[in-house]
């Protein structure tokens, strides 16, 4: 899949976004925050901005002095372009971070170099710690099953958790912070909402009588049954290269 074929399929995604996203919660910011005061890094280029989610609460808790430095600069808060090249020179900035963005990238590797080169004191990722029990019969995988056996295999794959994981293995970051870790209980109908409302890329292109059909499958499995599990959000750090 092209950057094109992404940047298309977000278009469609991206008026359901922020209603099928859980924000990141108050303590998640907090820890990033801390981590951004402690290496003193203020102005941050965030690649993968999305609908602002992690740019405007961070920018809300007394970050508005990254934007303004942007601004002096004469650059614009919002810059369209790729991951694998940045429109900026060379360190332009104190880090650069992604926010569950990196497992979306065809070549993550090229993604983490263009980083370095505009970064200074390096590259930040908030990622999700797998659970220690996953889930086997999650709505996802009960969807994806039905719609392999509509002719529609690998649609609704394994989802960043695995990516991330093949990215830290293949590029071992110098520290791994856990920034909130909680119990979320919520019901397993809201994970088919999400798949109902085309929330994943994936799914946009099965015909909406075949994706009606595995939903309401997988709402007749699942019932009124709730799932609880461990939430860990953690912030990865590659130190830029001299």
């Amino acid at each position: 899949m092209t950057d094109r074929d992404v940047g298309r399929d977000f278009d469609k995604v991206s008026v359901v976004y922020d209603e099928t996203r859980q924000p990141l919660d108050a303590e998640t910011i907090g820890g990033l925050e801390r981590f951004l005061h402690e290496h003193a890094w203020t102005s941050i280029l965030e690649v993968g901005v999305g609908t602002g989610r992690i740019l405007r609460p961070l920018a809300e808790r007394g970050s508005r002095g990254m934007l303004a430095r942007a601004s002096s600069k004469g650059l614009p808060v919002l810059v369209r372009a790729t991951a694998y090249r940045l429109p900026f020179r060379d360190r332009s900035f104190d880090a650069v971070l992604f926010a569950h963005v990196l497992h979306l990238l065809d070549d993550p590797a090229a993604g983490l170099r263009e980083a370095a080169r505009v970064s200074q004191g390096g590259i930040l990722a908030i990622m999700d710690r797998p659970p220690e029990r996953p889930e086997k019969e999650t709505p996802r995988a009960i969807v994806g099953r039905i719609l392999a056996e509509e002719g529609f295999p690998e649609v609704l794959r394994p989802g960043p958790l695995a990516k991330e994981r093949e990215i830290l293995a293949a590029h071992p970051p110098k520290e791994v912070r856990i920034l909130s870790d909680r119990d979320v209980t919520e019901p397993l109908s809201e994970q088919l909402d999400r798949i109902e409302k085309r929330a994943y890329r994936h799914v946009l292109d099965v015909p909406a009588d075949v994706l009606e059909r595995a939903v309401a499958a997988a709402r007749a499995r699942v019932g009124a049954r709730t799932v609880t599990y461990r939430r860990t959000e953690t912030v990865v750090w590659w130190p830029a290269v001299e």
